[in-house]
């Protein structure tokens, strides 16, 4: 091998070493400021805990492997439990070259989640941004439950098997808090209400998305409490 392809070689694998070392430093330093929150405001965290890797179904549970909870962050947040982390799952993916050669690679898929402890079994029900092609697809399968505010229903698509649960627990007041926060989504999981962002959880956002989802449990009539706790 002559002088050239070694030098090559030698810059490749030093790039390699500086962004693996570079992710090591930025991971540090993440894992750093979830524990400064943790710290500030009375919470708990731990680096890992899988066990919340299999607490919670639907969309992006329960697909690919490997599937993990890092950064996890529990506590009270205005007095009702929560957890926040950054869930992981793999999936592989195959590729053929030109010549048919076969090979795989594993690819991460990350998503930041957010969920409050509801203290009582909420019947399921999502409410998302709506989207031209969400509402395309609502449309045609029927999924997408209309209400009474067309902004609402232009703003958001909502997902419920009982059409009436979810007109209870978004009326008017409801409708207009989420108008006022678009980029709002959630859905009841059993005893849990969720926030689920694409990609690592963001820090800064922590906090906020906790707010919107403590104020859509705040917003839920009294009578729909005293239906689900068998009141």
């Amino acid at each position: 091998m002559g002088a050239a392809p070694l030098l090559l070689f030698a810059a490749f694998l030093a790039i390699m070493v500086l962004v693996a070392v570079l992710g090591m430093l930025a991971a540090k330093r993440r894992r750093e400021g979830f524990a400064a929150l943790a710290a500030a405001r009375g919470w708990a965290y731990t680096e890992r805990d899988d066990r919340w890797a299999a607490a919670f179904g639907g969309s992006p549970f329960g697909k690919g492997h490997n599937r993990r909870a890092t950064n996890v962050l529990t506590g009270q947040y205005d007095g009702r439990g929560f957890v926040a982390f950054d869930y992981v799952y793999y999936t592989t993916e195959t590729s053929t070259d030109g010549q048919g050669h076969t090979s795989s690679r594993e690819v991460s898929h990350t998503f930041g989640i957010v969920a409050l402890d509801v203290g009582a079994t909420f019947p399921p029900l999502e409410v998302n941004p709506e989207g031209m092609f969400g509402r395309m697809i609502g449309r045609i399968t029927g999924r997408d439950i209309d209400l009474e505010s067309e902004d609402f229903n232009r703003a958001f698509t909502v997902t419920c098997p009982n059409r009436k649960f979810a007109s209870d627990v978004l009326h008017p007041r409801m409708m207009e808090f989420l108008l006022a926060h678009p980029d709002s989504a959630f859905r009841f999981d059993r005893s849990w209400v969720l926030s689920v962002e694409a990609g690592q959880a963001d820090l800064q956002r922590i906090v906020p998305r906790l707010s919107v989802i403590d104020a859509v449990l705040d917003n839920v009539p009294e009578f729909v409490w005293r239906e689900v706790r068998g009141g």
